[in-house]
């Protein structure tokens, strides 16, 4: 059966025991009414919350769609869950836009996702479309978007092809962190050192997150994401319940959205945009300074007294 719909791109929806963020976010979800909606929970199941986000999800389902779920039993982990919810949905579709249940996307993300894997869908050097723009940085010729050697995963796309090459193992991180060619990739001070911390803690598991052994698939093969110049994408799921993103008062924490124009404006060249790229690494990657981190304490200070 076919549904007419103005979202054609199936649309994977992770979720897992928060309720508040998940309805928020299904809300969004609701309006672009995906004719395809593939829904991930991680467990357990006994547990009352994860029951409640399910029964959520699937009594809010209310458009006419093709659903389909993949509810774990037992409690996986971020990232087992959402590895394996990403391989259970790209075996079955060649293109998936992704959204974790505290990504809220403005509505214009999934039309500007659908085009892009489009127009990029036979471009392997371009592997994944990102709706947050965390640096702030605006194309400066007047693009709809800019080439990034960094990727956001808080409302993304992707194709098959792509995620083809993602290893939740990192078994080829040995191999590479002994060569030249991934260091050369790295272009600014202090990348490189932190690569190489990044992924030796992420190879053995011992941090519970998917999207290290992404980020290294992408670099592995000299890949790019293509970034929104306006940030389509608000995470909510900041504070110390949180699994990764514990500090509430981070500037990346409940960002405003705007939505894109169209139709959109193609850049003449996707090579990366290294003074976006910079701004990036250096206020989200590179270890604070003392300097920095005094002036970003009194910042959180005044910003919590200001509530």
């Amino acid at each position: 059966m076919i549904f007419e719909s103005s979202c054609h791109t199936p649309v994977l929806l992770l979720v897992y025991n928060r309720p508040a963020f998940t309805a928020k976010v299904l809300a969004a979800v609701r309006a672009a009414q995906p004719a395809t909606l593939l829904v991930a929970a991680d467990g357990p199941v006994g547990d009352p919350k994860c029951q409640e986000v399910r029964e959520l999800v699937m009594q809010g389902i209310d458009w006419p769609c093709h659903v389909h779920t993949r509810f774990s039993p037992t409690r996986l982990g971020c990232r087992k869950a959402i590895s394996q919810a990403l391989d259970w949905g790209f075996a079955g579709h060649e293109r998936l836009i992704v959204i974790e249940d505290d990504c809220l996307p403005e509505s214009s993300f999934f039309r500007f996702c659908t085009e892009l894997l489009e127009r990029y869908q036979d471009d392997d050097k371009v592997m994944q479309i990102c709706g947050s723009n965390l640096s702030g940085h605006v194309a400066q010729d007047g693009s709809s978007y800019y080439s990034s050697r960094f990727a956001t995963i808080w409302g993304w796309a992707s194709w098959r092809r792509a995620w083809k090459h993602h290893d939740a193992a990192m078994r080829k991180w040995q191999e590479h962190r002994s060569t030249t060619r991934w260091k050369a990739s790295c272009k600014f001070r202090g990348e490189a050192a932190w690569r190489k911390k990044l992924y030796d803690s992420a190879c053995p598991g011992d941090i519970d997150a998917w999207s290290i052994a992404w980020e290294f698939a992408r670099q592995a093969r000299d890949g790019v994401s293509l970034i929104s110049s306006v940030n389509l994408v608000s995470n909510l799921g900041w504070g110390q319940e949180a699994t990764h993103t514990h500090d509430a008062h981070d500037p990346r924490a409940s960002m405003q959205t705007n939505p894109i124009s169209f139709p959109l404006q193609h850049p003449g060249s996707l090579e990366p945009n290294d003074q976006a790229d910079r701004a990036y690494f250096n206020r989200y990657c590179r270890p604070p300074s003392l300097l920095s981190r005094i002036r970003r304490k009194i910042w959180r200070k005044w910003r919590t007294m200001m509530r």
